[in-house]
C-alpha cells in the first residue's frame, strides 16, 4: 500500500543499492527479511492469504473479467521472472474501490484498484506499482505481521494444518483486544529497503523504464519532482535537492543492457486500450454459474428505485433522469427513451451542447457521452491526494471543483485530471466542526446538508465557493461571544484561473442555499427571513429585485423564470415563479424538472410523467394536463426494504422504501402494485399480508394483497409507533411507565416523531408477541430499566434478546439462571460480552440462552437468525458466526455478509463477495458448492423441506436451485 513512508524508502533504496545492479544479472537475495520470526511456511501463508482475502469481502467488489486480468498477470509474470523463488503462488486482483491505491496481503495476493489503473499513464508506471507490491509480498511482510500478533495475543510459535491455521486466525480476531498492542512501527528500514530493492530490480530487469516510478509517485503525491516534500513529512526540515531525483534515475544505468528484457513496439497502444476497457467495465459482463439451476426468472416490470433528479436540456428537446443506477435520456417530443447510461451513485449530470452529456459519480468517476452514437467519449477516474469531501461538476464538464479533507479548494481539469487552481485552507474548521464534518451521515450528504457550498455559473466561466450556514458554532462565556463561525466566500474566473473580487451581500447569500439563474444573476437570501430574498448581481452582489421566499434548498431549472424550493410545508418540492414572486406549485416529489409551459416528475408508479402547465391567476398556481407517461428501463435495486417468497418459490412479495408489490415467479409478471411496505408474508396462491407504515393521513396497517384481484385490502390498523410485523407475528413494544425520560442527552437536537418514539421505548417497556392470524397473545415480558437490543427472524419466528453481561440489566438477567451465571463467572473480563435469549414465537417461550464472549470487545455482533439448534450472527469483522443453542458453543466461522440457514438440513448459504454465494455444510464446516450471480445477492431462502434454495439478485432476477442435484466441489488441497 502506498504510504508517504513507503514512497520515501522506495526512492532511498534506489540510491543505496543501484551500483550493486552492475555486478550481476541475478536478482537480489532475501537476507534481512529471512532473519525474522515468521512462523508461516509458504504453504501455510497461502492459507493465511485465503483467509485474509475472505475477511476483506465486504471492503470492495472484485472485477473478474479474465481478459482484463490476463493483462495484469502478464506484467506480473514478467516481473516475477526477476524475483528469487519464494515458494508462494502469486495472484493478481482488480477491484472496485474509491481510492487510487495498490496493496498486497499474505499469500502473494496483489490488488490494484480500478481508480489507480485509470490514473497511471503507461504500462511502465503500472509495472512500477506492481513491482513495488511484489517486493513486499516476496519478503512476506504480511505473514511477519500476523506472526508477531499471534505470538503476542495467543502465545503461539508454531502452526499446523489448514484447520489449525483457520482456528488460530479466528482466535486472533476474537482476542485482539485482550493484549495491549505496541505502537505500530512497521518493519525495520533494512527490511523495507530490501523489499523495495527487489521490486525496483525486477522492474528494470524486465525492461521497464525506471523513471516511470518517479513520474508516477510525483503525480500521486503531487510533488512535481520535489522529493524534499516527501522527506519533509518524515524529517521536518530535511529537504534534499531536486537533482537527487535525477541521480536516482541515472543510477539504474549501472544494470547492464544484457540483463534487461526487451519491450514490445506496440506496448503503449495495447496498454491504453486495456486501460480504457478496465475503466469502462460493467458487472453486466459477468458470467452466471449456478449448479442445480431449476429455473431463472427476471421480474417484469422490475421494482424500480426512486428518481433522484430530473432536468430538461436548455433547448427543451431532451429530458435527463437520474436514479441510483443509471442516467436516462428521453426525447421530449416523442416521449421515447433514447439513451441509458449505466452508472451507480451519479451525483450530477448535465446536457452539453446539442448532443453530449457529462456525469460525475460519488467516487469521482467522470464520463462524457455522445448522445447521437450512444458512445463514451471520455471516461476518467479523477484522483486527488486528499480526497474530495464536497464537490461539484461544472455544467460543461470541463472542471471539478472540490473541498478536500484539509479544507483546501481544488479546481481539477477533467480532461487531464490535473489540478489547475488551488486555495489552501479556505476555511479552517475548529476541532468540533471538523469531527462533525467527518462524521456527516450519508443521508445528510444526499440531502445537500453540507459544510460548504459550491456553485457554477451556467456558462461554466465562474465558480463560487462558500462556507454554508449549516453546522455553525458559537463559543460564549458569561453571555459574551468569544468565537463563532463566519461567512466566507470566494469566486474564481475559470478562463483566467484567477480569484475575482465579490461584493455586496454575496458572502451572506452564498452561505445559504442559492442558485445561478444566468451567468450574471443569483437568486438567494441574505438571512432566514422571507423578505431577505431577492435577485442579486454576480459578482458585485447588488440587489436587483426583492423577492419573498425561503427554503433549505434552492435549485435552478432550465427555465430562468423558475427555481425549485425544498421543502415546503405541504410538499417535498415547490416551484417558485420569479416574475410573480410566489410559489406556484408544490408536489410530494423528490425533484421536478421545469421548462417553459411544462414540468416533469416521477409518478407514484415509478414512471416519468410530463405535464403541460399554464398559470391560473384565480388559483395562483400552475394547472395542467398530463401529456405523456414514460417507463424508464430499470437496472439494479439498491434499497430493497423487504423480500418474502412462497415456500414453492412461485410468488414473491418485494418492496423498496417507496413502492412494492407481488410478483408471479413462474411468469415474472407483477400482479399487485402498492406503495412501500415494511415486511410481509406470502402463501402458495400469491396472497400476501404486508405491514404498511404511516403515510400522510393513513395510519400504519396490515393489508391483504390479493393476487387474483390485484388489490390491497385493509385488515387492521396498527399503533403509530412500536409495532412491527414479522411473518405471522406482530411484535408490540409499549412504554410500561408513564413517567417521561428527562435525560438531557435526548433533547439536544430536533427529531422526528418516529425518533422520539424510539427514544421513549428504550427503557421500561413491555414486549408482546401476537399471532395476528389467530389474534392471540403468544408471549409477553416487562423490562425494567434499559431494554435489551433485539432481533427477529421472520422465517423461523424467533426473537433474540441481546444483553450486555457487564450492564446492570445483564447482571440481573444472569441472576435468574444459576447455570448461566456459573458459566458467565468463568469468562473473567466480561466487558463487551453478551447474554442472548432466544424466544420461539410458535412455542411461545424461551427455548434457549447462550453466552457470547468477545475478547474484551474485540468484535461485536449484529442481528441474528436461528433454526433448530443453530443460532447465527454477523459480526463486526465481516464474519458469520454459528453457535449451538443447546450447549452455547461456537461451532463454525465463515467470512461473508448476507446469510440464510436451511430449516431442515445442516446447511447455510453466505454471500462471500458481492455476487459470490457459497453453500456450506454445518456438519463439517466445509464448502459444498459456489454460485456466481451477475448482480449482488439481495435475498436468499431455503424451502421448508430443505431441498431447494431461492436466490434473488439486486438486478431483480430470481433463481431456483435444486440442492439434490448439486454435486459437492472437491476442496483444493494446498498442503
Amino acid at each position: 500500500m502506498f504510504t508517504m513512508k513507503s514512497v520515501v524508502l522506495f526512492l532511498v533504496v534506489v540510491l543505496s543499492v543501484s551500483f550493486a545492479f552492475g555486478q550481476t544479472c541475478d536478482p537480489p537475495q532475501i537476507v534481512a527479511n529471512a532473519r525474522t520470526d515468521n512462523i508461516f511456511t509458504p504453504e501455510q501463508e497461502m492459507v493465511l492469504g485465503e483467509l485474509t482475502l475472505q475477511r476483506l469481502s465486504t471492503e470492495f467488489r472484485p472485477i473478474r473479467d479474465p481478459q482484463l486480468l490476463a493483462y495484469v498477470e502478464s506484467i506480473g509474470a514478467k516481473l516475477l521472472e526477476k524475483f528469487p523463488n519464494t515458494g508462494l503462488k502469486y495472484t493478481f486482483h482488480i477491484i472496485e474501490y474509491p481510492e487510487a491505491n495498490a496493496f498486497n496481503i499474505p499469500g502473494g495476493h496483489v490488488f490494484l484498484t480500478r481508480k489507480l489503473i485509470g490514473f497511471v499513464t503507461s504500462e511502465d508506471e503500472l509495472a512500477s506499482v506492481i513491482a513495488h507490491e511484489l517486493g513486499h509480498a516476496a519478503v512476506r511482510h504480511g505473514a511477519q505481521d500476523i506472526s508477531s500478533a499471534m505470538k503476542r495475543v495467543l502465545g503461539i510459535s508454531t502452526l499446523g494444518d489448514r484447520k489449525d491455521i483457520v482456528d488460530k486466525y479466528n482466535r486472533l480476531i476474537e482476542n485482539a483486544r485482550t493484549k495491549r498492542a505496541p505502537a505500530r512501527r512497521g518493519h525495520e528500514n533494512e527490511q523495507q529497503l530490501e523489499a523495495d530493492k527487489l521490486g525496483f530490480f525486477a522492474m528494470v530487469a524486465a525492461g521497464y523504464d525506471p523513471n516511470a516510478s518517479f513520474t508516477f509517485f510525483d503525480r500521486l503525491t503531487e510533488s512535481d519532482g520535489k522529493t524534499g516534500s516527501w522527506f519533509s513529512d518524515l524529517f521536518g526540515n530535511t529537504r534534499p535537492e531536486e537533482k537527487r531525483l535525477r541521480e536516482i534515475s541515472k543510477a539504474t544505468e549501472q544494470l547492464p543492457q544484457t540483463c534487461r528484457a526487451g519491450r514490445r513496439a506496440d506496448g503503449n497502444a495495447a496498454f491504453l486500450q486495456w486501460q480504457a476497457d478496465v475503466v469502462r467495465f460493467t458487472d453486466a459482463k459477468r458470467t452466471e454459474i449456478l449448479p442445480g439451476l431449476m429455473w431463472r426468472k427476471e421480474l417484469e416490470p422490475k421494482l424500480r428505485s426512486d428518481v433522484n433528479k430530473l432536468k430538461y436540456s436548455a433547448d427543451g428537446k431532451r429530458l435527463l433522469v437520474i436514479d441510483d443506477f443509471a442516467v436516462t435520456v428521453i426525447d421530449r417530443e416523442s416521449g421515447r427513451v433514447t439513451n441509458q447510461i449505466q452508472a451507480e451513485e451519479v451525483s450530477e449530470a448535465y446536457f452539453v451542447g446539442d448532443s453530449q452529456l457529462v456525469l460525475l459519480t460519488g467516487n469521482l468517476r467522470f464520463e462524457r457521452w455522445d448522445l447521437n452514437s450512444s458512445e463514451a467519449l471520455e471516461v476518467r477516474e479523477l484522483v486527488l491526494r486528499r480526497n474530495c469531501w464536497e464537490e461539484r461538476l461544472s455544467p460543461d464538464g470541463n472542471f471539478l471543483a472540490c473541498v478536500d479533507q484539509a479544507t483546501n479548494i481544488n479546481v481539477i481539469e477533467t480532461k487531464s485530471g490535473k489540478r489547475v487552481w488551488e486555495k489552501k485552507e479556505f476555511y479552517p474548521l475548529n476541532v468540533f466542526e471538523y469531527i462533525r464534518w467527518l462524521s456527516r451521515s450519508r443521508s445528510e450528504a444526499e440531502n445537500g446538508v453540507n459544510f460548504f457550498r459550491i456553485g457554477f455559473s451556467p456558462d461554466s466561466k465562474h465558480v463560487l465557493f462558500s462556507r454554508s450556514n449549516k453546522f455553525r458554532f458559537r463559543f460564549s462565556l458569561d453571555g459574551v461571544t468569544l468565537d463563532q463561525s463566519e461567512n466566507t466566500a470566494i469566486a474564481v474566473d475559470l478562463r483566467a484561473l484567477k480569484q475575482i473580487d465579490i461584493g455586496g451581500d454575496l458572502k451572506k447569500i452564498a452561505a445559504r442555499s442559492y442558485a445561478f439563474i444566468d451567468e450574471n444573476r443569483i437568486i438567494g437570501n441574505t438571512d432566514g427571513k422571507l423578505e431577505a430574498g431577492g435577485i442579486f448581481s454576480f459578482p458585485t452582489g447588488k440587489r436587483l429585485k426583492k423577492l419573498e421566499f425561503s427554503g433549505e434548498h434552492v435549485g435552478s431549472t432550465s427555465d430562468p423564470n423558475y427555481v425549485t424550493i425544498k421543502p415546503l410545508q405541504n410538499g417535498a418540492t415547490g416551484i417558485f415563479d420569479i416574475s410573480r414572486s410566489e410559489i406556484v406549485a408544490g408536489l410530494m416529489k423528490k425533484d421536478i424538472a421545469v421548462i417553459s409551459g411544462e414540468i416533469a416528475f416521477e409518478a407514484a408508479n415509478g414512471k416519468v410523467l410530463i405535464r403541460k402547465v399554464t398559470y391560473d391567476s384565480a388559483k395562483k398556481s400552475l394547472e395542467g394536463t398530463d401529456v405523456a407517461t414514460i417507463d424508464i428501463p430499470v437496472g439494479a435495486m439498491s434499497d430493497l426494504q423487504t423480500a418474502e417468497v412462497s415456500d414453492d418459490f412461485g410468488w414473491a412479495a418485494l418492496s423498496s422504501r417507496s413502492r412494492g408489490g407481488v410478483w408471479n415467479l413462474k411468469t415474472g409478471e407483477r400482479v399487485v402494485f402498492t406503495r412501500g411496505f415494511l415486511s410481509g408474508v406470502i402463501d402458495a396462491q400469491g396472497n400476501s399480508v404486508a405491514n404498511f407504515p404511516k403515510f400522510q393521513n393513513e395510519k400504519p396497517s396490515l393489508a391483504l394483497l390479493n393476487s387474483k384481484s390485484g388489490e390491497a385490502q385493509l385488515l387492521r390498523s396498527l399503533s403509530e409507533h412500536g409495532v412491527r410485523q414479522y411473518g405471522r407475528f406482530l411484535l408490540t413494544r409499549t412504554r410500561s411507565s408513564s413517567k417521561e425520560d428527562k435525560n438531557p442527552a435526548n433533547s439536544n437536537a430536533p427529531r422526528s416523531d418516529e425518533e422520539e418514539a424510539e427514544i421513549r421505548l428504550q427503557s421500561d417497556v413491555r414486549f408482546e408477541i401476537r399471532d395476528w392470524m389467530q389474534d392471540t397473545v403468544i408471549w409477553t415480558r416487562e423490562f425494567k430499566g434499559t431494554v435489551p437490543r433485539y432481533s427477529f427472524d421472520t422465517y423461523s419466528g424467533r426473537l433474540m434478546l441481546f444483553w450486555r453481561i457487564a450492564s446492570d440489566e445483564g447482571k440481573a438477567r444472569l441472576k435468574e439462571n444459576a447455570e448461566l451465571k456459573a458459566k458467565a463467572d468463568k469468562l473473567g473480563n466480561k466487558q463487551g460480552d453478551y447474554l442472548i435469549d432466544v424466544i420461539d414465537s410458535f412455542a411461545g417461550k424461551v427455548i434457549g440462552s447462550l453466552l457470547l464472549e468477545t475478547g474484551k470487545g474485540s468484535f461485536s455482533v449484529g442481528n441474528g437468525i436461528s433454526e433448530r439448534d443453530w443460532v447465527v450472527f454477523n459480526d463486526s469483522q465481516g464474519r458469520v458466526l454459528v453457535y449451538s443453542l443447546s450447549d452455547g458453543t461456537l461451532r463454525h466461522r465463515f467470512f461473508g455478509t448476507k446469510v440464510a440457514i436451511n430449516p431442515t438440513a445442516n446447511q447455510l448459504v453466505v454471500e462471500t463477495f458481492p455476487g459470490d454465494v457459497s453453500l456450506y455444510s454445518l456438519d463439517t464446516g466445509d464448502k459444498v458448492i459456489d454460485f456466481l450471480l451477475k448482480g449482488t445477492l439481495a435475498f436468499s431462502r431455503f424451502s421448508l423441506d430443505g431441498k431447494r434454495l431461492f436466490l434473488f439478485s439486486d438486478d431483480q432476477v430470481g433463481y431456483a436451485i435444486d440442492l439434490t442435484k448439486v454435486k459437492p466441489i472437491e476442496r483444493p488441497v494446498i498442503f
